[in-house]
């Protein structure tokens, strides 16, 4: 299991940052009294048949951190065993998680369940990115279970979703002939007012009925599909609340 736990450190000191690698390897790239910076890098070739990934995340009361992957995730063709990639987070009160995610490529063959899971404390903030990609360049791609669940730390749902891609039988209403789906999901806050500017990368928005919303991209490449605007301006705006 791969783990990135930050804590508050003493007063006017720099975040407590705890990682321990597994298939993934984190790496601590910045760190200051209230924000930390960590990337993720791959130890080998991920995901394999059989693979499974786990990842645990705590942040603490009052404290920022930022996941950033370094390259993009491959679910290589397999002879039917089922690869996972699991992530567990647990946000403190008041804090904020932002984790940028690169494309996730579903190949040919390969079968994958991939779950998110956030617990989140009262007045925390989160801000997920994931981007499916079904199949390599000339592939229809193969299967993925994608689940995120979202909610307070007592229970109470925030966002939950189950979507089942599959790229040899691409269904009327999820994808149909597209290949990309880009996502933004941001918890704990309202989505900005204003319009969205001509000729920008904003993607189509659902408000939440709680604080929060999930901007949405779907096209046949990643260039062509994605929220970069959008969730460049959430991000923003969640970092800079424990500054």
């Amino acid at each position: 299991m791969t783990t990135i736990a930050v804590t508050e450190a003493a007063p006017g000191g720099r975040l407590k940052v705890r990682l321990a690698p597994g298939l993934l390897q984190p790496r601590l790239v910045t760190r200051t009294a209230g924000f930390a910076h960590v990337a993720l890098v791959a130890g080998g070739a991920t995901l394999l048949g059989g693979d499974s990934v786990s990842i645990r995340v705590e942040v603490g009361a009052g404290c920022t951190l930022r996941i950033e992957d370094i390259g993009g995730t491959v679910a290589y063709p397999s002879t039917g065993r089922l690869s996972e990639w699991t992530v567990d987070a647990v946000v403190g009160d008041g804090g904020v998680l932002v984790w940028e995610s690169f494309p996730f490529v579903v190949a040919d063959r390969a079968h994958v369940r991939r779950r998110t899971t956030v617990r989140r404390g009262a007045d925390a903030q989160v801000c997920l990115r994931e981007t499916l990609v079904l199949g390599r360049t000339g592939e229809a791609g193969g299967r993925i279970v994608s689940t995120t669940d979202i909610r307070d730390v007592d229970g109470t749902p925030f966002f939950v979703e189950e979507l089942s891609l599959d790229g040899g039988h691409p269904q009327p209403g999820v994808l149909g002939q597209s290949r990309v789906l880009d996502t933004a999901i941001m918890i704990g806050a309202e989505p900005e007012a204003e319009a969205t500017p001509t000729g920008t990368h904003e993607g189509h928005v659902l408000v939440l009925a709680r604080p929060g919303a999930v901007a949405r991209a779907i096209g046949s490449a990643t260039h062509a599909a994605h929220v970069d605007d959008r969730w460049r301006r959430w991000t923003n705006r969640a970092e800079r609340r424990t500054e």
